[in-house]
């Protein structure tokens, strides 16, 4: 399985991108970078996006992917939960703002919604996905991939403290998680159900109490002014824990 960040940030500039990841140039996890991230020849070759929740720097580039969907005579499949698709079809494609290509009385839909439930696990082509509830400031998911070969990542999104009942779901070879901010934000960070380097270190040790061990953790969705801060704490963690916990950049590609 390969694994690509296309984004890896919060906040957009010419050098950080908003949340997406590609796997296997096939599947990808958010929305946030898919258009600015991928080449014409690229985006073709989508298949399907998994959206972890509404918030609009993680569904952002629907709309953009689905006009190009259009003029290249692809389609593609959206999963997402019901806020997520009840969202994206009121507020982006919704014949005002933008076209809604999932209703097309003429043709076949470009843009094709499928609906997913927290816990039920489906297939999409080779690859079983898992959705997995996480604790964040709207009803979100992050989602368990597991590949035909056996290996598999878990995704959180964006997510907050309080993710024993997710860790007891799941179990993967490779953790891509949030860490937004610097601990010193650990108060904003709980409110606004996100994490920091040391509310990190809290979930891994109960991960690591429910399954007596580690997989190699990557983070993203870090604010890039605040971004050495963070990846001093982060160090800390890692060596406190006796893991490997990396920080994501755009473009860093990883093969599981």
């Amino acid at each position: 399985m390969k694994i690509k960040f296309l984004g890896a940030h919060n906040c957009e500039s010419r050098s950080t991108r908003l949340p997406a990841l590609l796997i296997d140039g096939v599947l990808a996890l958010d929305a946030g970078a898919l258009t600015s991230g991928l080449s014409f020849q690229a985006q073709q070759k989508l298949k399907a996006i998994l959206l972890t929740h509404h918030h609009y720097d993680h569904l952002r580039d629907i709309p953009a992917l689905g006009m190009n969907a259009l003029l290249y005579e692809t389609s593609f499949d959206v999963y997402a939960t019901a806020e997520a698709a009840a969202s994206l079809t009121a507020h982006l494609l919704n014949n005002e703002l933008y076209i809604n290509f999932t209703r097309r009385p003429e043709a076949d839909p470009v843009i094709r919604l499928r609906p997913i439930t927290p816990g039920q696990p489906l297939r999409i082509g080779d690859y079983g996905i898992l959705p997995v509830s996480v604790s964040h400031s709207v009803p979100a998911v992050g989602y368990q991939v597991t590949a035909p070969g056996g290996k598999s990542l878990f995704y959180t999104g964006d997510t907050g403290p309080g993710l024993e009942e997710c860790w007891r779901q799941v179990s993967p070879d490779l953790i891509i998680v949030e860490v937004t901010a610097p601990n010193r934000y650990a108060e904003f960070a709980r409110k606004s159900r996100h994490l920091t380097p040391s509310l990190l270190h809290e979930e891994l040790l109960r991960l690591q109490g429910l399954r007596g061990r580690l997989p190699p953790v990557f983070t993203t969705h870090m604010n890039p002014r605040q971004e050495k801060e963070i990846g001093a704490e982060l160090a800390a963690v890692a060596e406190s824990l006796n893991t490997t916990i990396t920080m994501a950049r755009e473009g860093l590609t990883i093969t599981l």
